[in-house]
């Protein structure tokens, strides 16, 4: 049975008309504000409230199997308006937006730069060294090495 939509595009619940509630019927706009209200941070029960159906409803309709992990659903709905941003993204550097096109390189580059540093971590923990250290711990061991080869040097005077 091919579903009716109404003047907005949303559909028509076959059951219209008839006694009892009506059952909810999802639609895309409604899945992109529960996404939306997700990333935001409101709970389960307060989104179902904002889209005026029950939590239970909410889970059937717009999560997998009716069960939810919302910290998964928040990652899951993260990854999803960073791909969608991305895309959108892309598609302007496509059309040769200039400003679009350095972003893009600049997000792939930290990409890439965060996968370098998670492999080379993953070898140095594999062969038994230290993980590399950053700018500000180099600086502070420096620092650190300098301050004690200067208290030797003392050391050294006072006593001759």
């Amino acid at each position: 049975m091919a579903l009716e939509f109404d003047l907005l595009g949303d559909p028509i619940n076959p059951k219209r008309g008839e006694p009892g509630r009506n059952e909810h019927l999802p639609s895309a706009e409604n899945a992109n504000k529960v996404r939306t209200l997700l990333l935001s941070g409101l709970s389960l029960a307060r989104i179902a409230e904002e889209m005026g159906i029950s939590a239970p409803t909410l889970r059937k309709h717009y999560f997998q199997n009716g069960k939810i992990n919302r910290s998964l659903a928040r990652e899951m709905a993260l990854a999803e308006a960073r791909a969608k941003n991305l895309l959108q993204l892309q598609k302007a550097a496509d059309a040769g937006n200039v400003s679009a096109m350095k972003e893009m390189r600049q997000i792939l580059d930290r990409e890439h730069q965060a996968e370098l540093d998670a492999r080379y971590r993953r070898e140095a923990e594999a062969a038994g060294r230290a993980a590399p250290k950053g700018k500000k711990e180099i600086t502070r061991a420096a620092a650190m090495q300098a301050e004690e080869e200067l208290d030797t040097l003392f050391d050294n005077e006072t006593r001759h």
